[in-house]
């Protein structure tokens, strides 16, 4: 229980005053503990901000990366990723702030903390040539997968950051509304990506239009000037 009180406590502190501004003496006078306990449980604010985010997406990362695998096609797969982030973020509604805070501090540690759960992101190899499959991109699909990354989990995560603006402009601050409103939201969000996909194999596709017409257009010089030798050799062995 100790344990509990003093993680809810450090996001409370965390939220309000930001990791660098936070001292361990804030966390434990708002767990109402003393400060030696504090350091028994965590060493120092870095540790503790640590186990806040492991214990929220540890778990989660494991499952994400089945889903990966799974031989779905992408708006398949996108529409139970969406599932299970709106679980996970309504069960922590807090859990995009902290996200957000430690991308802006260290991005290397959620990095890190994917490579602890999941080894070295071999699911992302076999997700970029589902994704040059499916949309028909030939080459390099970084830009391709940067594009789903940011519009899904921009859709998912953004709406949880302005929780508190939501609430007071729209929903009357009514602690349903805002649950209510994610749920309505699910098939809306699967709907947006369904047309990403196709806007961006379209986009592919205009994209390799030239290159094909340019090798076409190679290959009838190639055999243009081929034919004119041959006429030459021809009129000169004559």
């Amino acid at each position: 229980m100790t344990e509990q009180t003093i993680l809810h406590a450090a996001k409370t502190v965390f939220l309000r005053k930001g990791l660098g501004a936070t001292t361990m003496q804030d966390i434990a006078a708002e767990a109402k503990i003393s400060r030696t306990l504090l350091h028994y449980y965590y060493r120092n604010k870095d540790t503790l901000f640590r186990a806040i985010l492991d214990g929220a997406v540890g778990e989660f990362i494991p499952k994400v990366a089945m889903l990966i695998e799974l031989d779905i096609p992408l708006i398949e797969k996108a529409g139970l990723l969406v599932d299970g982030y709106l679980a996970l973020l309504l069960e922590d509604p807090l859990l995009p702030h902290f996200m957000v805070m430690e991308i802006q501090r260290d991005p290397r540690v959620l990095v890190q903390l994917f490579r602890d759960k999941r080894g070295e992101f071999g699911e992302v190899s076999r997700l970029k040539a589902q994704i040059g499959k499916e949309l028909c991109i030939e080459g390099d699909t970084d830009a391709a997968l940067a594009h789903i990354f940011t519009s899904l989990y921009g859709m998912l995560i953004f709406p949880f950051l302005a929780k508190p603006a939501l609430d007071e402009v729209f929903f009357d601050n009514n602690p349903d509304a805002f649950r209510a409103f994610m749920m309505e939201r699910k098939p809306y969000i699967v709907s947006m990506m369904q047309t990403l996909f196709a806007s961006m194999k379209r986009a592919a596709a205009t994209s390799a239009a030239p290159a094909s017409s340019s090798a076409k257009n190679k290959t009838a010089r190639a055999k243009t000037k081929a034919a004119v030798s041959g006429r030459k050799a021809a009129r000169a062995a004559a």
